[in-house]
């Protein structure tokens, strides 16, 4: 079975201008935020472009960067500055890039991450960044079920009330595709630790949830939490010449009078993020 999803089976669910995150998220979210503030500093000599790949409707925005939000659906990005419609998979930048990739909110549970961890590799220049979360298949909350430590499983999980199938990860082959893109990885944290283990001795999600917050205090091993971030450094020898973030050839509704001149330019024609402007761009599917 393929890892991933068709873009048609998510539209439904994330093609939105407005989401509101339960409480399990809202915790997850909180967290993240956290650590993007402690490690999402821009590296020296290196471009202040930053990804934030399937952005959804949430912004990073940590000066210096100048963030490009990117995400299979316009409706969420819309209103952000650089907006970039694209699958993480297959992106329409050029090498080098990017001085940082934030992919956060478990968008790896929607695609595979060999193929779009391998793209960020291709866009950070040396020294870039790499901050990534999926949900673990070593989780407390999968003992003593058929995912437990797999590579990679697909499983049924409820998101706000509503039954939804996602990938789950084993961190070290999410660990062993990273070492082989070219990444140093410099951090990795655990959330959901208890309440991962609560739920898994059939706890509700708001009793786990207390029981998370009270036990803060006493850590247990990150190997066991429910979702994994790790903080990845792009390998590279020497400074390389930076290059200007250039997108391909951007959306235009079919039959538009641009789109028909723009099929007459070369097919890799491109611009760049400043001039696009809050233009939002969409590669096929």
């Amino acid at each position: 079975m393929a890892i991933g999803f068709k873009r048609e089976e998510l539209k439904a669910r994330y093609d939105v201008k407005d989401m509101r995150e339960d409480d399990w998220h809202t915790y997850s979210g909180q967290k993240t935020a956290a650590l993007l503030a402690r490690h999402l500093s821009p590296p020296m000599n290196s471009s202040r472009w930053l990804l934030n790949a399937g952005a959804g409707i949430y912004e990073v925005c940590r000066s210096p960067w100048k963030e490009v939000a990117l995400d299979l659906f316009i409706a969420p990005i819309l209103s952000r500055k650089y907006a970039v419609c694209a699958s993480v998979e297959r992106l329409p930048f050029q090498a080098g890039t990017f001085g940082g990739i934030v992919c956060v909110g478990e968008v790896l549970a929607y695609c595979d991450p060999a193929t779009a961890i391998t793209e960020f590799a291709r866009l950070l220049a040396p020294s870039g960044i790499l901050i990534c979360d999926f949900s673990n298949s070593c989780s407390f909350r999968y003992w003593f079920e058929a995912a437990y430590g797999r590579a990679a499983d697909l499983i049924t999980e409820k998101y706000n009330g509503t039954p939804e199938r996602t990938w789950v990860y084993g961190p070290t082959y999410v660990k062993s595709i990273l070492l082989s893109s070219g990444f140093t990885i410099k951090a990795q944290s655990g959330t959901h630790t208890w309440s991962a283990l609560a739920r898994r001795i059939g706890a509700s999600i708001p009793v786990a949830l207390f029981l998370q917050r009270r036990l803060e205090w006493l850590r247990l091993p990150a190997r066991w939490a429910d979702l994994t971030t790790i903080v990845a450094v792009r390998a590279g020898a020497g400074r390389e010449s930076q290059q200007k973030a250039f997108l391909r050839s951007p959306y235009l509704p079919q039959g538009s009078a641009v789109q028909r001149r723009q099929e007459q330019t070369a097919p890799m024609t491109k611009c760049s993020p400043s001039s696009a402007g809050r233009q939002a761009t969409q590669q096929s599917q």
